[in-house]
Order: structure tokens, then C-alpha cells, then sequence
């Protein structure tokens, strides 16, 4: 009896086993695993019945322990693959009434009992999972549909012990054997049968990817084509892979390279490397020319090593990319190279030179083009430019490449390094020939610009800026015209945008500021007032003269925001004196023709003296001679307001322009202040005279003359005695600091102050002449 448990133990280890080893190569068949797992420790139960029974009484509780660890999750396991085969799963409650009611019966009952309600129990668990087995497989295969009726018939088995207890045991064991070995291997089939249907379900899918795929799939073995899907057959226009495997060597050298394929095999095949990528152009059928891709990797194929080639047919994609290239880089109309190309080949013939290389740059611009376009239209101005690019591309150099920049302007690469003087010629022998556009003829002008790497610049940025330098130096010459490139002239347009940059960044960072240039009467000595001078001390540069950084705010628009941050300033360190001093001399301020003219200007000024709190009569305005003429009527109006605010207004530099005698009788001004142009040749006899008559006039009109640019003791003595009121310059003091200009304005209102500095010792020398 005891060689039967034993065999019985046995045989159950060999069918769970064996599920187990199916479900290890074909893990989706998960009830395989299921019903191994069951069967393994269903193995557990005769063994643990056998201790239990024979064993000395320590070893007995070792044997219902063991019969306890293998009756439940057998049940548990069984019945859970018996639901996984179906197709469902085991829920958790059932599996929890299974647990619960199998330790009951092994565990409640007394010792002699347990055997007959151990029966009873597997006899109503087996049975239901025979009748829920047998409905829901019924209508599956054959065999499959043996489970539920062998569980059924393995459940009634049990009523052998619930009959006969130990009696029917042997019988009992061996129907159980016989039972589980049958079910085992309808499992172990179902098994089978699920793995071959994944592999075909598979095979179909590999099937469908690749013979309805876009992109060529063929397998090779190194000397043979062994698939090929349709993709394949319509790129290279052959019957590739309908029949019997195809040699490599049979097929058209050039639509198939053999050895490279034999040599992307072989190095994937031995582990050199694990994806293969090339590309090449390859002649198909049709005698089309295709560009391909490939792409390789190891993979299996009937049971071989083999290697799987993926091929794409990239001929339209790379078209359109070259096509959306060629967009980017080239003219629409003319068709010629653009900008991005002109400095792409800069930057080749630039970096790229070993210094015996010489590259020349003609940047070329049409003559008054707009005017041709506005008379002829656009259209014909369209097909002049087509003929005179055709025209220019007939003169140039074998490698001398022709590009158009934009609009009318053109530019001409010649890595050659030809003669100067010989590519002139040939283009301005080009410009001069008559264009014929749509029956008529038309002779253009062109200015030209040359510059060469290395003698006028060392880079393609600056070779550029040095031949749009020339060209802009050529268009001051009339015709057709080529001007060489100047280094002097680069660095000046160089420094030039350079200083630009840097006024904005002074003015955002308040880096310029103001001076103070004392006035002094001309009869007693007395300090009269200041003039407010503009200076800026540029971080390490140095001191930049206002004539220079004028002219650049000037140029550049600055010049409203520049004056309208000066005129604040001074404002402001007029309110600071006012408030030391108790009082304050007259400070003027220049202002520029554009800032005067600006229409909310003379509310600004009111603004900042609301603001400072500052009375008027401290603040005097200085406008130009020129600002004046140019905009008379607008002037009157601005200066009206200004002395409406109680502001006094000066004329500056009177007598540099065609003055005019009306306007001064017609603007509301206050001062005049003549040019220092005018006073440097005095005391000449002719300076003296035609000082003497502008201060006549002034006189006439209750105007103050301010002498500016006094430098001499002869020409304070001079314009003194010619009539002018005021005078200014270097002789008495330049212009001053705010604390050298406070301290002197100080003793000035100091009452009964008699101190004074060498400006006041040279206004009381020129009193007492």
C-alpha cells in the first residue's frame, strides 16, 4: 500500500512537470501553468497521508501539515485553470470559500473522520468545477471537451472513500491516478494547440505588416534571397520572392550590390555589430534610378541564422528636401544663389584659405532701379533683371559664381582672385551693353564694390561690409562705376555703428553729463549766468567730443531723447542750487531743432518746472539760427508758449547761416549770441565792424549779444567795445564742474562778497581797459 502512495506522488510530479515545461516556452498559455502548479502539490497529499498515518506520533502533525499545504492550493490551482481554459478567472470569493471550506474539513473533524469529510468536500468541488467545465467548454474542440466530464468523474470518485473509508483508499488512488494523467494531458494538448495558434496568429501578423507595407522587407542568408515582400517586388520592378529561393550573384549587378550585402551580413552574423545602415542609388527596372536606404539586423529564419533588410525608397522625400533647399537658397525669379549661399562660399573661400588663395567680392547695385520700376512696371522690371543676371553670368570666370541679394542688388564671388582691374572691365562692359526686354532696349546703370580677402578684410562678415562699403563709395560717381574697398573707410563704418550702440547704452545708463560754462558781464565782471554743456566720458574710451556724439544722436534719432534727459538734468541741479543758494544766475540749455519742434515740448518744459519747482527766469532755452529758418512758423509758435512760461530764449550761433533780419524781429527772443566763427578774428577792423553791427541791431530789437568764444584778452577788449553785452569762453573760465560752477555762483550772491577766481580777475581786467 505504501509503494502505491509513493507511485501515485510520482505520477503526479510527472504531469505537473510537464505542464510546467509547456508554459515555460509558451508563457501565454497561463492554465497550463495553472494545472502543473495543481498537480504538483496534489503530489504533496498521498505523501503527507502516508507520514500521517505510519509515522511515530511526533512526525504525524508533520504529515497533516503537508497534506494541508498540498489539498488547498491543489483545489485552488485546479480550479483556476480550469477557468483560465475557458477563458475567465477564478474569483476571489470562491477562492476564499475554497480555502476556508477545506481547512474545516481537514482540520475540524476528529481523526478518524477526517478522510470521509476530505471526500465529501473534493467530491462537491470537483463535481461543480466538472458542470461549470463541461458548460463552458462544450462547444470548444473535441478533447478539450473531455475536462469537464473527467473532473465530474474524478469527484464521483471519491464516493469509493466516502463508502468504504480506508478500504476503498487503493482503488480510490488509483482511479485518481489514472484521472489526473488523462486530464493532465488534454491540458498539455490544449496547451499545444493555444502555442501553435499564437505562432500562426503571429506568422499572419508578420504576414500583414509586410506584405502590406510600404517599405521593402527581404531575408537573406548571405548568398540567398529567402524573402522578399511585394514592397521589395514593385521598388526594384522583379519577381522577387514568388517562388524558389533567388542567388544573390543572379541578380542585376546594378540594382543589387552583392558583396555589399554579403559584407552587412557577414558583420551582423559574427557580432561585429548589431543594425546595419547604408544607402546608395540603385537602377531598377525601367532603367528608373532610385536613392535606398537600408537598414539590417540578425533574425531567425527556419530555424537559421539569417538577416532581415529593411528597404526604403527615399528618391521622392530627398527630391522635395533638395527641391525646399534649393527654395531657401536661391532666387525665385533669377534662380540664382541667395544671401545664405553668398556666405557659405565667404566662409569656405575665407577659413578654408591657406593665405595664398585670394577671393574677390563685387557687391553690385542697379542705378535708380525704383524709377525704372515706377515708369516701366514691375513685370518688365521683373524681366530686366532676368536679362541683366543673364548678361553679367556671360562675363564672369569659370568658378566666379553670380548671386542675387535681394531686390536690385547683386553680388559676384570669384575664388580665382582674378586681376581687379580685369573683372572692372569686363562688368562694366556688361552694364554698358542694351538689355533687350519684350522688343525694346534698355541701357542700366550699376555701382560696384570690390573688396579682397585678405588685403581689405579678414573674415566673410567683414569682406561683406568691407564691399558694401565701396559700393555705397561708387554711387557717388555717376554711370556705371566700381569702387575698390578702403580699410580706413570699413573701420570708420565699423567704429561708426560701434559708437552708435554705445550712445544708446549711455544714454539708457546716464552716462553723459553736464558741465557749466560761466557768462560774465562785459562791463563789470559780474557773473551773468552758465551755459549747460553736454560731455561724455565713455567707459574705456575717454572723453567724447559733443560734436561727434551730436552729430550721432542727430543722425540717428537719439538727439529728442538725449536733449529731453539734459534738460531734466539741468532742471534739476538748478532746483539743487535754488535751494543752497536762495537763488540762482540764468543756466541755458541748447535745444536741438528736432527736439523744439516736437510737439509736446513746451509742455515737458512746464512739466519739469512744476516739478523741480524752479523759477522760470533760472531756465533759458538756446535754439539754432538754422532751427529758426527752416521752420519759422512753427518756431514762433513753440517760443511763444516757452515765453508765455516766463522762459527766457537765446539764439545760438548767430551768423553761421543766411541769417535773417525779419526773423529776428518776428521771434520772441531775448538773446543773441554770436558764432565764435565771427569773434576769433577780432580785433581785426572787418571783425569788428560786422560785430558792431549785429550788436546795432540787437540794440534796436532790446536784444542781449552774448560773444561766445572769447580767448583773448584783446578779443573780450574787442567785442566789449563793439557792443556785446555778455561774453564767453576759454579767457574767463571753461566750462566748469557743478561744484566749481556752485562755488563760484555762491560767492556771486554772497552779499558784499568780494572773493573771486581767475575769471573774475580777468572780467575786471577787461572793465578797467
Amino acid at each position: 500500500m505504501d509503494y502505491l502512495y509513493l507511485l501515485n506522488a510520482g505520477m503526479y510530479l510527472i504531469i505537473g512537470t510537464a505542464l510546467l515545461a509547456v508554459w515555460q516556452r509558451h508563457r501565454a498559455q497561463t492554465f497550463a501553468r495553472d494545472m502543473g502548479c495543481s498537480t504538483v502539490f496534489a503530489a504533496l497529499l498521498p505523501i503527507g497521508y502516508l507520514v500521517h498515518t505510519e509515522a511515530a506520533p511526533p512526525w504525524q502533525a508533520l504529515g497533516m501539515a503537508l497534506v494541508v499545504v498540498g489539498a488547498i492550493p491543489n483545489l485552488l490551482f485546479l480550479a483556476s485553470g480550469v477557468l483560465q481554459l475557458s477563458g475567465r478567472r477564478l474569483p476571489r470569493p470562491v477562492a476564499a470559500v475554497i480555502t476556508g471550506g477545506a481547512l474545516i474539513v481537514l482540520l475540524a473533524p476528529p481523526a478518524g473522520a477526517k478522510l470521509v469529510w476530505w471526500a465529501g468536500f473534493n467530491l462537491c468541488v470537483l463535481t461543480a468545477l466538472g458542470v461549470l467545465a463541461t458548460r463552458f467548454l462544450w462547444r470548444t474542440g473535441a478533447g478539450v471537451r473531455l475536462v469537464g466530464p473527467l473532473l465530474i468523474t474524478l469527484g464521483l470518485n471519491q464516493l469509493l472513500l466516502i463508502a468504504y473509508a480506508e478500504q476503498g483508499l487503493a482503488i480510490n488512488i488509483i482511479n485518481a491516478t489514472l484521472l489526473r494523467a488523462v486530464i493532465g494531458a488534454v491540458f498539455v494538448l490544449s496547451a499545444l494547440d493555444g502555442a501553435l495558434d499564437e505562432a500562426g496568429k503571429l506568422a499572419r501578423r508578420f504576414q500583414q505588416l509586410t506584405e502590406h507595407a510600404v517599405q521593402g522587407v527581404v531575408v537573406i542568408d548571405g548568398q540567398r534571397i529567402l524573402y522578399a515582400n511585394p514592397a521589395v517586388r514593385q521598388i526594384y520592378g522583379l519577381p522577387l520572392g514568388l517562388g524558389n529561393y533567388i542567388a544573390l550573384a543572379d541578380l542585376p549587378p546594378e540594382s543589387f550590390c552583392d558583396a555589399t550585402l554579403q559584407r552587412q551580413h557577414h558583420a551582423l552574423q559574427s557580432g561585429q555589430t548589431d543594425i546595419a545602415n547604408w544607402e546608395g542609388r540603385r537602377e531598377v527596372a525601367g532603367g528608373r534610378e532610385l536613392e535606398l536606404r537600408f537598414e539590417a539586423w540578425r533574425v531567425e529564419w527556419d530555424g537559421h541564422s539569417a538577416t532581415q533588410v529593411l528597404i526604403t525608397d527615399d528618391t521622392e522625400r530627398n527630391a522635395s528636401a533638395r527641391a525646399l533647399l534649393h527654395q531657401a537658397t536661391h532666387d525665385k525669379l533669377t534662380g540664382l544663389p541667395n544671401r545664405t549661399v553668398l556666405m557659405q562660399r565667404l566662409k569656405e573661400y575665407c577659413y578654408l584659405a591657406d593665405g595664398s588663395l585670394h577671393c574677390t567680392l563685387i557687391v553690385l547695385n542697379i542705378d535708380r532701379f525704383k524709377l525704372f520700376n515706377q515708369s516701366q512696371g514691375h513685370v518688365v522690371g521683373d524681366h530686366v533683371l532676368k536679362a541683366f543676371a543673364a548678361q553679367l553670368r556671360q562675363v564672369l570666370g569659370a568658378r566666379a559664381e553670380l548671386m542675387r541679394l535681394g531686390g536690385d542688388e547683386f553680388a559676384i564671388v570669384d575664388p580665382d582672385g582674378a586681376n581687379p582691374h580685369d573683372i572692372a572691365g569686363r562688368l562694366q562692359s556688361a552694364c554698358s551693353q542694351a538689355l533687350r526686354v519684350g522688343g525694346s532696349e534698355y541701357v542700366i546703370d550699376a555701382s560696384m564694390g570690390m573688396a579682397i580677402f585678405p588685403e581689405h578684410a579678414g573674415n566673410a562678415e567683414a569682406l561683406l561690409r568691407a564691399a558694401n562699403a565701396a559700393m555705397y563709395q561708387a554711387k557717388r560717381i555717376p554711370g556705371t562705376s566700381l569702387a575698390l574697398a578702403e580699410p580706413l573707410r570699413v573701420e570708420q563704418l565699423s567704429s561708426a555703428l560701434e559708437n552708435e550702440q554705445a550712445l544708446r547704452r549711455g544714454i539708457r545708463t546716464q552716462e553723459i553729463y553736464l558741465d557749466y560754462q560761466p557768462k560774465i558781464d562785459a562791463v563789470n565782471g559780474k557773473l551773468l549766468g552758465f551755459e549747460a554743456l553736454a560731455r561724455w566720458q565713455r567707459p574705456g574710451i575717454g572723453l567724447v567730443s559733443p560734436v561727434e556724439f551730436i552729430a550721432i544722436a542727430e543722425r540717428t534719432g537719439l538727439i529728442a531723447e538725449l536733449g529731453a534727459a539734459l534738460l531734466e538734468r539741468a532742471c534739476r541741479q538748478i532746483a539743487v542750487w535754488h535751494a543752497e543758494l536762495g537763488d540762482c544766475v540764468p543756466v541755458a540749455v541748447n535745444v536741438s531743432p528736432v527736439q523744439l519742434l516736437t510737439k509736446g515740448f513746451p509742455q515737458l518744459v512746464e512739466r519739469l518746472l512744476r516739478e523741480t519747482g524752479i523759477p522760470p527766469h533760472c531756465l533759458t532755452l538756446e535754439i539754432t539760427e538754422s532751427a529758426a529758418i527752416d521752420n519759422l512758423e512753427d518756431t514762433q509758435t513753440q517760443l511763444r508758449h516757452l515765453r508765455g512760461l516766463g522762459i527766457e530764449v537765446a539764439m545760438d550761433d548767430f551768423g553761421t547761416g543766411f541769417s535773417s533780419l525779419s526773423m529776428l524781429r518776428e521771434l520772441p527772443l531775448s538773446t543773441l549770441k554770436i558764432d565764435r566763427g565771427l569773434i576769433i578774428p577780432l580785433p581785426a577792423p572787418d571783425a569788428v565792424a560786422v560785430v558792431t553791427a549785429i550788436c546795432q541791431l540787437a540794440s534796436a530789437l532790446a536784444l542781449q549779444v552774448v560773444a561766445e568764444g572769447i580767448e583773448t584778452l584783446e578779443q573780450a577788449i574787442a567785442a566789449r567795445d563793439a557792443g556785446c553785452q555778455a561774453l564767453q569762453g576759454f579767457f574767463y573760465a571753461q566750462p566748469l564742474t557743478v561744484a566749481d560752477a556752485g562755488a563760484w555762483m555762491q560767492r556771486q550772491l554772497s552779499a558784499g562778497a568780494d572773493g573771486r577766481n581767475a575769471g573774475d580777475d580777468a572780467a575786471a581786467a577787461v572793465s578797467t581797459m
